[in-house]
């Protein structure tokens, strides 16, 4: 029987598991490898790869990256484990100068060198792909960098038309309304042979945003870097005990429900920039702690980091 204390919390908080995890699923997140797919690695301690290097390796991160600029130092340093990219630099750069309605411009200079840079990133095997993309942040990050157009546009076009000539990926940063699930439906359509990774989850408390796309697209997935309170506390300045998905030991009930539904989709990430540079240990431990200890360990595998071998084609 339930404890009163314990029934007056259940019915506080209905959405999320409470201590549901098993202890063989407790014990193995622990230490399984996990593929941090938004892990910045330019910002502020620059292109030093041992800053990065030191905090994967004290938190059993095997493969890092996906988001940012293409860091030849990092590259060196890393080697098969960063999943290097293209494409975040360019989209602020054009941003800065033009503005929200800069970014769909094909014609821009800084777009006509990405698209040359691009292609020849992935004839040598340099990237596997684009990201982060900001096309729609309107309510969330710094009010300088919000911008809203359609993911739908000439520019996104022709960066999925790349990554899907040599089966790369795009990270999408998105949210969902009505436009963007038509745009980005649209799109995964017309460039089968690309992956969408849709950054954050698309920083939603509502699981079925993304059910809606995983049961009619294979090939969009999404990773749950600001789910959390830590990420959460920097954007609201309190210290909130849950983010849109997991707190630092529970999971919301639906969004379990959405990783044993969709076990392909799903994977991991810390979005360690904008303040937290400094506080990689604690995001990873939210993720081990909030989300992988609730999975089954077959699910805890794939979203740790299986998933993200087959999407960015790593090495073991």
């Amino acid at each position: 029987m339930l404890k009163p204390v314990t029934l007056i919390w259940l019915l506080m908080f209905p959405t999320l598991v409470i201590a549901q995890y098993s202890p063989l699923s407790a014990e193995l997140a622990k230490t399984v490898p996990i593929a941090d797919v938004h892990m910045h690695v330019d910002f502020s301690a620059g292109d030093q790869p041992d800053f990065y290097l030191e905090q994967m390796n004290r938190n059993y991160v095997k493969w890092a990256g996906a988001v940012g600029s293409y860091l030849p130092n990092t590259v060196q340093a890393l080697g098969d484990r960063y999943i290097a990219t293209l494409g975040q630099g360019e989209f602020f750069t054009v941003f800065r100068n033009s503005g929200g309605r800069g970014l769909t411009n094909i014609d821009d200079p800084a777009f006509q060198r990405l698209f040359k840079n691009a292609e020849n990133a992935f004839v040598a095997k340099r990237i596997k792909g684009f990201g982060e993309l900001h096309t729609d942040n309107h309510r969330s990050g710094p009010p300088e960098i919000r911008r809203h157009i359609r993911t739908d546009n000439p520019v996104i076009r022709q960066i999925y038309s790349i990554a899907n000539k040599y089966g790369g990926f795009v990270q999408i940063h998105g949210q969902m309304d009505s436009e963007f699930e038509k745009d980005i439906l649209k799109i995964t359509a017309d460039f089968p042979a690309s992956t969408t990774v849709l950054s954050h989850c698309l920083s939603t408390d509502d699981a079925d945003d993304l059910r809606i796309l995983f049961k009619q697209r294979t090939n969009i997935v999404c990773e749950l870097s600001s789910g959390g309170p830590i990420a959460k506390r920097l954007s609201l300045g309190y210290k909130p005990s849950i983010g849109n998905v997991f707190s630092a030991t529970e999971l919301k009930k639906d969004w379990k429900k959405l990783m044993e539904e969709y076990p392909n989709q799903v994977m991991l990430g810390s979005d360690n920039c904008c303040g937290l540079e400094n506080q990689y240990d604690a995001l990873i431990a939210e993720l081990r702690g909030g989300v992988l200890q609730n999975l089954p360990p077959d699910v805890m595998e794939k979203v740790a980091y299986k998933n993200a071998i087959r999407v960015f084609k790593l090495k073991e």
